[in-house]
């Protein structure tokens, strides 16, 4: 670069613009010129380097920007230098790349949010087939209808064609409802992130679902017991202490497939049933349970009370049930799902011999560990009937008494 600084002059005479030529580099048919400006600020000359004519600064650009400096001085409004124009310059341009990316994020769609900012960390918590269903219900019914629409501008109108589609496929009303639930704990995540605002629009009034009734309704006789029970132990003894475990507790398939021998308490009688559906619970062991444990107990080798031949938990009923079911022909017959006998027709049924004992629902929820009572609302009619039959006993009594002698005692004198 040269060494020399040659003054400039605008159109007005006025001066405070300089240049000075590159020694070899060149600006078209002239030698690069690189401008810079000096003005009187604050009690002192102060020098500021403008830039290169290759870079588009010409003597007019630096006059125009050093009299906006001098009138930004005189004003004392905005940037009164050129490094604090370039700071402000700056910020700007970082606050409109901010505002960009914050309207891109806006700007989201459904599928966009829950692929790259929800599912990461839900995937974390949930198990592999939790995590496999909210997948499916995303990529299979809900991203069709919203695609490209950004999750804030998702309406009403989008959840009733998500809910006819599901429809005209002849998806079951509990798939239907597993699909919106996916749908609103995604939309609850994207309103915490600040994406959205309001209720998800599957909460609107006049947004409906059908109505879920698949809730088996089967319980077991006594005789239906003996004869299931009998079947199963010729098939499979482990299948048969599980099945005897279920109608004498109430514990579901799964609770009873991760029981460890640490949660058996032989001494007080009792069974814990960890983290059951999210809340621990304490089971009384029947005698026949007791005694099934005491002798599984002397052989026990695993933590598992009832481990798989690799000593893992079981994922699913053992076929010995299965086949003693079907032997037992419980279900011949039967067309209706609800009604048709199956493992967990054992839980209903130790349920169902609670209410009829005169066990209240109460005390009958916590056995069962339900979250709430209404769950375990669908076995007061259980207790309903045992009701209308203390009213009919009641009434009996009072015909036989009204239809009785009455004998009057003298008085002894």
């Amino acid at each position: 670069m040269g060494t020399s600084w040659k003054p400039l002059k605008d159109a007005e005479g006025k001066s405070g613009v300089r240049y000075r030529e590159h020694k070899t580099r060149r600006h078209g048919a002239t030698p690069d010129k690189y401008f810079s400006f000096a003005y009187w600020w604050q009690g002192k000359t102060v020098t500021e380097g403008v830039g290169w004519a290759s870079e588009g600064w010409t003597p007019n650009k630096c006059f125009e920007l050093l009299g906006e400096i001098r009138r930004n001085q005189s004003r004392g409004k905005g940037p009164c230098t050129l490094t604090e124009m370039r700071e402000e310059g700056q910020r700007e341009r970082e606050q409109a790349r901010r505002d960009a990316e914050a309207r891109e994020k806006l700007d989201v769609s459904f599928k966009d949010f829950f692929d790259d900012t929800y599912f990461p960390d839900a995937e974390t918590r949930w198990k592999p087939e939790t995590a496999r269903k909210a997948e499916e219900h995303v990529n299979n019914w809900i991203d069709p209808v919203t695609g490209f629409t950004p999750i804030k501008d998702i309406k009403l109108s989008h959840v009733k064609k998500i809910r006819a589609n599901l429809a005209r496929e002849g998806r079951s009303p509990r798939t239907q409802q597993y699909v919106f639930r996916t749908f609103a704990m995604v939309w609850d995540a994207a309103r915490d992130e600040g994406l959205v605002s309001g209720p998800s629009p599957t909460k609107s009034r006049s947004f409906r679902l059908p109505k879920v009734d698949n809730e088996r309704q089967r319980y077991l006789t006594t005789d239906e017991e003996t004869l299931l029970l009998a079947e199963v132990k010729v098939r499979g003894e482990a299948a048969y202490r599980m099945a005897i475990l279920s109608v004498d507790t109430g514990m579901r398939f799964k609770e009873i497939a991760c029981l460890a021998w640490g949660c058996v308490d032989l001494e007080e009688d009792s069974i814990k049933v960890l983290d059951s559906k999210g809340r621990d619970r304490y089971l009384p062991m029947t005698t026949r349970v007791k005694s099934l444990l005491q002798s599984m107990e002397a052989g026990k080798g695993k933590d598992l009370v009832f481990p798989t031949r690799k000593g893992t938990v079981q994922t699913h009923v053992p076929s010995s049930f299965t086949r003693g079911l079907a032997d037992a022909k419980l279900n011949e017959n039967i067309d209706d799902p609800k009604l048709k006998a199956s493992f967990h027709s054992l839980r209903h049924t130790y349920a169902s011999r609670m209410v009829q004992a005169g066990v209240d629902l109460y005390r009958v929820q916590r056995l069962l560990g339900h979250s709430t009572p209404v769950m375990t609302a669908r076995y007061s009619k259980l207790a309903d009937a045992d009701l209308k039959e203390a009213v009919e006993t009641m009434e009996r009594a009072a015909e036989v008494k009204k239809g009785a002698k009455v004998i009057r005692l003298r008085k002894k004198a």
